[in-house]
C-alpha cells in the first residue's frame, strides 16, 4: 500500500501545478492510495470559510488531474493565518476542518485525530502551539498519547506541519513543541514522525525515530543555506531543495520512504525495518 506525502503546497503557483503533473506521472505506476497532507494547506492566512476561492484556486484545481482519493490533512500555521483584527490574531483553521464536508479529496475531521491503514496507525497532531491556551494543549496531548499508547499496530507514525529536528531555515522544534513531543513520545516511541514548514526534503534520525521533512510541494526552497548545528542530537541522512514530494510504502515488514523531484525522478530511497 503507498501513499503520497506531501506539505506547504497550497500556493496556487505554476510550482504547485508541475508537482501536481508529476504526481499524476507516478500516481497509477505506484499504485498511490491516499495522500498525507503535512499542513501550509491554504497561503498565505488559509480559508475565512468553507467559500473561500482560495480552496478552488489553491486545492482543488491544481488536484483535478488526481483521482479523487482522501487526502488527510493537518493544520499548518498559515492554515491558522496571520490576518488580524482589534482583539488580535483570527483564527481561520475550524474552516479547514469544516471544508471536510464539502470535497470529495480533503479530509480533516478535527484539529488532531488518528486512522489507520493496513498495518500503520497515523497520529495527526496541530503543532500551532502558540496559538492555543496551556489547557488546550495538555487536551491534546492527552488524548493523542492515549492513542498512540494503546494502538496495537506495528508501524506507527505521527503527522505534525512544524519540524521537529530540521538542517533548513526553521530548525529544530520550538521549546513548546519539543516538550510536547518528549511527552508524547515517552512511553511510546513512534516509528516515523512527518511534517513540513521547511520547503525541502529531509531524512533525519533522531532517538531511532525517522523524522520525514516533505515540504515544497509548492515551492522550491527559498533560503541560502542550511544549519548542520541543528544535528547535535540527531542525524541527517538526506537534504534536497527541490520542488517534489514523498511516497511512503507500507509493507509488513519495513516503511519505505522515496523521495521524488517534480520531474518525477527519485533522488532517495529510505527504509525502516
Amino acid at each position: 500500500m503507498n501513499c503520497i506525502v506531501i506539505g506547504d503546497m497550497g500556493k496556487g503557483t505554476e510550482d504547485q501545478h508541475v508537482v501536481a503533473r508529476a504526481m499524476r506521472k507516478l500516481y497509477k505506476v505506484h499504485g498511490i492510495k491516499f495522500v498525507i497532507g503535512v499542513g501550509d494547506n491554504i497561503y498565505p492566512d488559509g480559508c475565512v470559510s468553507v467559500d473561500d476561492p482560495s480552496f478552488q484556486d489553491k486545492f482543488e484545481k491544481p488536484y483535478s488531474i488526481l483521482p479523487d482519493d482522501r487526502w488527510y490533512m493537518c493544520l499548518g500555521n498559515h492554515d491558522y493565518g496571520y490576518q488580524q483584527n482589534i482583539k488580535g490574531l483570527i483564527d481561520n483553521s475550524k474552516n479547514q476542518v469544516e471544508y471536510t464536508k464539502h470535497s470529495n479529496k480533503w479530509f480533516m475531521p478535527s484539529k488532531y485525530y488518528s486512522f489507520t491503514k493496513g498495518p500503520v496507525e497515523f497520529f495527526y497532531l496541530d503543532t500551532n502551539l502558540d496559538r492555543m491556551s496551556e489547557s488546550i494543549i495538555q487536551h491534546q496531548l492527552h488524548i493523542m498519547k492515549h492513542k498512540l499508547d494503546t494502538s496495537t499496530k506495528k508501524w506507527k507514525v505521527v503527522v505534525g506541519h512544524h519540524t521537529w529536528r530540521s538542517v533548513a531555515g526553521h530548525g529544530n522544534a520550538e521549546p513548546r513543541l519539543e516538550t510536547f513531543l518528549k511527552d508524547l513520545f515517552k512511553d511510546t516511541k513512534p516509528n516515523m514522525y512527518m511534517c513540513g514548514h521547511d520547503h525541502c526534503k529531509s531524512v533525519l534520525v533522531k532517538d531511532g525515530i525517522t523524522i520525514v521533512i516533505s515540504g515544497n510541494g509548492g515551492e522550491v526552497y527559498d533560503e541560502p543555506n542550511v544549519n548542520l548545528r541543528s544535528m547535535l542530537d540527531c542525524q541527517l541522512n538526506y537534504f534536497s531543495p527541490s520542488l517534489g514530494f514523498a511516497i511512503l510504502r507500507i509493507k509488513k515488514g519495513s516503511l519505505g520512504i522515496d523521495f521524488y523531484n517534480a520531474k518525477g525522478f527519485r533522488e532517495y530511497q529510505y527504509i525502516v525495518k
